[in-house]
């Protein structure tokens, strides 16, 4: 890898961290509290960040193995540490139109 190539490094140490991740599942154990949180806080970030940016494409098919009670246990998290109730997250999907459009949801017969 060329250190002149920040992309590189970037994508290098992305994959290094989803490969840890993944060995961490059956341990949870091995990735401490702090380091998720931080990196949750990150993924969050980007994720809006590329999403205000153009990507509206939600996980891959399946959910990327996120299962109901791991997107549930997720999201409960964040709106509760940012005090956000439900009814206010519909509300401001109302108001700005910001939801996953009918054509490009996974869950509808014609996508699937």
């Amino acid at each position: 890898m060329s250190t002149s190539d920040p992309r590189a490094a970037s994508a290098e140490v992305v994959a290094g961290a989803v490969v840890a991740l993944a060995a961490a599942i059956g341990e949870p154990g091995r990735v401490a509290d702090a380091d998720l949180r931080a990196m949750i806080a990150n993924a969050v970030r980007l994720y809006a960040a590329k999403a205000e940016d153009g990507m509206r494409t939600p996980l891959p098919p399946g959910g990327g193995g996120v299962t109901i009670t791991d997107a549930m246990l997720l999201t409960t998290d964040l709106l509760h540490a940012l005090n956000v109730q439900l009814f206010e997250l519909s509300m401001w999907q109302a108001m700005t139109g910001n939801s996953i459009a009918p054509h490009q949801r996974i869950d509808t017969p014609h996508n699937r």
